[in-house]
């Protein structure tokens, strides 16, 4: 779907989110750090493109449907169900003991069924998911999406997000998590058509495998929802591979807590998480330079969890340690506003 059909054609408050700009001084070099705020869609996330998309296509494609299921470990799902809401189409998620409280409260509050998938033996979170969706979809005759596997996932960043984006550029790189794999794939291909344009970087906590190899061979327990992923992505196989940064989620909660407190950002954790990893590469800079980060969605997915299940699950004495480490960094932060649309200044 061409980026003009697909914003055209949409019913929704999707797309067109804002391009946040900082400043940050790391040594003696100023650098400009681009947020795109993906939480300003109308479902609050970059998944309300990848529901959009897949969805309307195939509707497109197979004709009216009453039912779908996907599996999903929460911004997904949490899209689906109030698309689906809006269009009359009944709606069953499937998700994991995971799930953010949010996110299974919106499920639900749009009246979707969450069905939560209890893994087997040796079985991942996400593999049990995709295995329960498919179970359910065959047992009762309803469409399944695939978002896991379904190529209109990356299509939707390939045609969508990453034209929205660049069209604010030049960038040096840009930053983001895998999640399904969906978003890094669909712009690892819109840059492998474009040599040079910029440098596409992930960042993962250690046992994030999703398209490399994870060096603590994915044997710790992801802490984050959707921060990296412990399955090998179904998009796997880009070329070239992108730049790795391996991000600990201890880091990544504190660093929320300060861009709080300082009234910096309202992104979500695995966003934080994507904005650390871009300043750990600036820090490694000869020069200044111009990286944005993919910020998948918004803090109100977590706030309410984060003293009573983020900090605990990461441990109070490595909160602590990361809060003093990173508060001279993030305290150094200025906000410097949205950037204007590039098709809005183009046109005075």
């Amino acid at each position: 779907m061409p980026l003009t059909t697909a914003v055209a054609s949409c019913p929704f408050k999707i797309g067109h989110t804002p391009l946040t700009s900082y400043q940050v001084r790391i040594g003696d070099l100023t650098h400009e750090l681009l947020v795109k705020e993906e939480r300003c869609n109308e479902f609050g996330s970059v998944k309300d493109r990848v529901a959009w998309h897949i969805l309307s296509k195939t509707i497109e494609q197979i004709g009216p449907v009453k039912s779908v299921v996907d599996a999903s470990s929460g911004n997904y799902g949490n899209a689906l169900a109030c698309i689906c809401q809006r269009l009359g189409i009944q709606a069953t998620i499937v998700s994991s003991a995971s799930i953010s409280a949010h996110n299974a409260a919106q499920i639900k509050g749009a009246g979707a069924r969450l069905v939560i998938a209890e893994p087997k033996p040796g079985e991942t979170s996400n593999a049990a998911r995709m295995r329960l969706a498919g179970e359910i979809a065959e047992q009762e005759g309803t469409i399944f999406l695939d978002q896991y596997s379904n190529p209109l996932n990356p299509a939707s960043h390939q045609t969508w997000t990453a034209p929205e984006l660049f069209a604010d550029g030049p960038f040096d790189a840009v930053f983001m998590t895998s999640s399904s794999g969906g978003t890094s794939r669909g712009f690892a291909d819109y840059l492998k058509a474009r040599p040079g344009m910029a440098q596409l970087c992930l960042v993962e906590p250690e046992s994030s495998c999703a398209f490399l190899e994870s060096p603590s061979g994915c044997t710790d327990k992801l802490k984050i929802p959707a921060f990296g992923s412990q399955r090998r992505s179904s998009f796997a196989g880009m070329e070239p591979d992108p730049g790795m940064i391996r991000m600990d989620e201890a880091s990544t909660v504190a660093a929320f807590d300060l861009l709080h407190e300082h009234a910096l950002s309202k992104v979500g954790l695995s966003s934080v998480g994507v904005i650390l990893g871009a300043l750990d590469w600036l820090a490694r800079q000869e020069k200044p330079a111009r990286v944005a980060c993919i910020c998948a969605d918004g803090d109100e997915r977590y706030l309410s969890e984060i003293q009573s299940r983020y900090i605990p699950t990461v441990g109070e004495e490595a909160y602590q340690a990361a809060r003093a480490r990173l508060e001279p960094i993030i305290g150094a932060m200025r906000c410097l506003g949205p950037v204007q649309p590039a098709a809005e200044a183009a046109a005075q």
